[in-house]
């Protein structure tokens, strides 16, 4: 870890090597999951004893940041000759990856930091152990999934989409991703922090063929190219879609001009979800406001075959955990291909630091937009009850 990453906050990062130390993690995580996050439904949580702990982490390597002597956070790293994820095994673009010695892959999870050192280097300095550590090993390609609303986080570091999305019974919609590691012309474009790890490491050899095996079986679909030639025009496309279907409606985009618009775009993660994909479990814990960008999604009560709504392009759902920090109360499901936006809460905290009068703007649109549907609902109940 370098100076500059752990100077500001005194933070250290090592691999936990005893039974105090693990356990000390595992109350971290029950910490962060359960009584933060409210995740009472993980199968594998102590609760008793306060402990988080799974089967992979017999095997894996624990790492442990610690700041003026409290742990400030943790991460996960199982290497492939311990054995594939399950999430990972039942993938079938996956299986493209067998060709590939199992100790040539690695699989990262649980990534997690204090909430008080949120946004502080602390992130960034478990990444670059684990990646330097990975480099050491000889490791070709580390995988991940991560919600929808990370995905910014983790393609600015070098991790790239190559499967379809997958749905996990407590965590939710997760999206898969791949870092090749030694991938020193993809870390060069899009300015990876670990690219100065890469340059600087004994062991970091020439992943040439290694990433261009990637782009070649996976090739990289751009969202921009995939509609537009010209990422202006697919803005602007973008922004009259979603204001021309949302006519005579609150609107997410209402009072916003032409450059807060295409701020909002760019700042979310633009999804491509296929028909039946559940988008929000109910229960779950998400922190994504999402935006129909096109295609049909439903949202439905668990047990009733009956939805409470269909939404279109440019509605929005999502809205109520978003802002209340609370459980999803409602499941969401693709009804046709999709493609949604996902904005983060950390993207709105962002912008009330930096934009306070587009957040203003932000927040008062999604304020209407629930108000119109709590409207809306308390109509159709008037109605079914013959008042």
């Amino acid at each position: 870890m370098s100076d500059s990453l752990s100077s500001s906050l005194s933070l250290t990062v090592t691999e936990a090597v005893n039974a105090a130390e693990r356990d000390e993690i595992f109350r971290f995580r029950y910490d962060i999951y359960v009584r933060e996050m409210g995740k009472l439904g993980m199968v594998e949580a102590d609760h008793a004893n306060g402990l988080l702990r799974d089967v992979e982490d017999a095997e894996a390597r624990l790492y442990i940041a610690r700041s003026t002597g409290k742990i400030a956070g943790t991460l996960r790293v199982l290497s492939g000759e311990n054995g594939i994820p399950a999430r990972f095994a039942q993938m079938p673009d996956f299986q493209r990856f067998r060709a590939f010695r199992p100790e040539e892959l690695s699989f990262s999870a649980r990534l997690m930091v204090a909430p008080g050192l949120r946004g502080t280097p602390a992130l960034n300095a478990l990444v670059a152990c684990a990646y330097g550590d990975g480099l050491n090993r000889g490791t070709q390609f580390d995988f991940c999934t991560c919600a929808p609303g990370l995905v910014d986080l983790y393609e600015h570091l070098g991790y790239r989409r190559f499967t379809t999305n997958v749905v996990d019974p407590v965590i939710g919609y997760q999206v898969p991703l791949v870092l090749v590691l030694r991938d020193t012309e993809h870390l060069e474009a899009i300015r990876s922090p670990l690219l100065r790890i890469l340059r600087h490491h004994r062991n970091a050899g020439d992943g040439g063929p290694v990433a261009e095996w990637l782009r070649q079986t996976f090739p990289v679909k751009s969202v921009v190219r995939d509609w537009v030639e010209d990422e202006d025009l697919y803005w602007r496309f973008l922004t009259e879609k979603v204001w021309n279907s949302a006519a005579g409606q609150a609107s997410i985009l209402t009072d916003l001009d032409e450059d807060e618009q295409k701020r909002l775009f760019r700042s979310g993660t633009v999804l491509d979800c296929r028909r039946g994909d559940r988008i929000i479990t109910t229960g779950t814990v998400g922190k994504e406001v999402f935006v129909v960008l096109s295609g049909l999604v439903e949202v439905r009560l668990p047990g009733q075959e009956a939805p409470l709504a269909v939404l279109d392009t440019g509605q929005v759902f999502g809205e109520i955990a978003f802002l209340a920090d609370t459980t999803r109360s409602a499941d969401v499901l693709a009804v046709s291909d999709a493609r949604v936006l996902a904005l983060s809460q950390n993207f709105l905290r962002r912008l009330m630091r930096t934009s306070p009068t587009m957040a203003s703007k932000l927040l008062f649109n999604l304020s209407r937009m629930l108000c119109e549907r709590l409207v809306t609902s308390n109509r159709h109940r008037t109605q079914e009850n013959g008042l």
